[in-house]
Order: C-alpha cells, then sequence, then structure tokens
C-alpha cells in the first residue's frame, strides 16, 4: 500500500514538472515573440472531436480504433501569421482488432487508454490555411485492455507518462470556428517490450528506436475562438 502511494506521489510529480517545463517552454516563446512590433492578443480556444487510434509495435495494423477528445486552450497571437498555444485536454488512444471467423482469423484485442494531455503547439497561418507542430505531455488515468479471452487490464501496465510530437493542417472556416487533422506519435514507448528484442526488425534505425508500444494517432476537430473584446475609446 506504501509502495502504491509512494508510485502515485513520484508519478504526479513528474506530471506536474513536465506540465511547468511546457508552462516555461511557452512563456518563453510568448515573450521572444512579443518584441514584435504588431497587435497581441490572448484567444480561448475551444475544441472538440475524435480519434483514430494505433498502436505502433503490436502485431496489429491500421487506424481501426475511434476515441473522443476535447479540451480548452489558449492562444497567444503576436503577429498575423504566428500563433503559439497551449491547450489541456481529454483524449482517447489504443487499438482495436476485431475477429474475422470467415478467414479464420478468431483473435480479438481492444486497448483503450484514457489520458489528460497537455500540447504546447505553433501555428502558422497563411491565410485560410494553419500548420501546427508542437510537443504534449500526457498523463495515463485509466485504461482497458482486453483480448479473446477476456479482460487482461493490469497484466502487463502501461507507462503513466506519455510523450509525443504532433504536426497538423487546419482550415479557418469563419472569425470563430476552424478544422484540424492532426498527426500524433509517441516517440517514448508507451510499454517497453517484456522482452528485449520481442520483435525483430532488418534495418538498425528501426531496432534503436522501436523498443515497445507507441501510440499513433489521427486526431479530427472542430475548434471554436473566443476574442478579447476590443475597448471602446
Amino acid at each position: 500500500m506504501v509502495e502504491t502511494i509512494h508510485a502515485i506521489i513520484v508519478t504526479f510529480t513528474q506530471y506536474s514538472l513536465t506540465v511547468k517545463k511546457l508552462i516555461t517552454i511557452f512563456s518563453f516563446a510568448a515573450a521572444t515573440l512579443a518584441a514584435q512590433q504588431e497587435p497581441k492578443t490572448f484567444n480561448l480556444l475551444i475544441n472538440a472531436g475524435i480519434t483514430a487510434c494505433q498502436v505502433h509495435g503490436d502485431s496489429y495494423n491500421g487506424f481501426h480504433k475511434l476515441g473522443g477528445m476535447g479540451g480548452v486552450g489558449v492562444e497567444y497571437t503576436v503577429s498575423g501569421k504566428f500563433a503559439p498555444s497551449l491547450y489541456i485536454q481529454f483524449i482517447q488512444k489504443g487499438a482495436q482488432h476485431n475477429p474475422n471467423p470467415a478467414k479464420g482469423d478468431l483473435k480479438a484485442y481492444y486497448l483503450n487508454l484514457n489520458y489528460v494531455e497537455v500540447p504546447l503547439l505553433f501555428t502558422y497561418k497563411q491565410q485560410r490555411f494553419l500548420f501546427d507542430i508542437g510537443v504534449s505531455a500526457g498523463y495515463l488515468i485509466s485504461y482497458y485492455e482486453g483480448t479473446e479471452l477476456g479482460n487482461i487490464t493490469g497484466y502487463s501496465p502501461f507507462r503513466k507518462m506519455e510523450y509525443s510530437v504532433k504536426a497538423g493542417l487546419g482550415y479557418k472556416l469563419s472569425e470563430k470556428f476552424y478544422a484540424n487533422v492532426r498527426s500524433s506519435n509517441s516517440f517514448i514507448t508507451i510499454r517497453p517490450y517484456q522482452v528485449p528484442g520481442q520483435i525483430y526488425y532488418n534495418n538498425f534505425i528501426a531496432r534503436k528506436f522501436n523498443k515497445g508500444l507507441y501510440n499513433n494517432i489521427l486526431e479530427i476537430t472542430l475548434g471554436y475562438k473566443i476574442k478579447p473584446k476590443k475597448k471602446s475609446v
């Protein structure tokens, strides 16, 4: 019991430090860009959407598992083209494989990972198009894993912290609404292989950077921007 409480405290501390680092990076970027002489504003962002998920490193391919996501963020508009943003959001990741008896495939697999995630994004605006890139830190709040044999949750635990890179393309629908399609990929394993070299890759780079399971996500979201009201003179 004491060891469990200690592990929770350590994990939460690591997550807090990671969030603080992202906020520090965001503040530094905002302060650096603020040196420009164009009008600057803070905007509130609200987004919601769906995720198409797979796990790289398991024995199944394809973005067959669907999930949901949504959250709020703040954008610091420093010019007409550049804007860093920081979000806090709930996002579902994982993988799914359905049996296909007609082809002799009786295996089933379902993995649902629920994260609280803090992405830091940098957006370049070109007319109505939005190009963004960034990093994120996620904390695993709960998960479920099952096969054709039943529930196997907890048999092989996942890391509490997840770190990923994000890149995406958006489109400005109006002054307030925008849509995004974004790729999100873990760069640290969400669960290391139990046996080193569990899956062998022919090339050196793949062997070097494939140490376990990694989240691969496609995010499709609709966003709403709330701009501050201009003060009347």
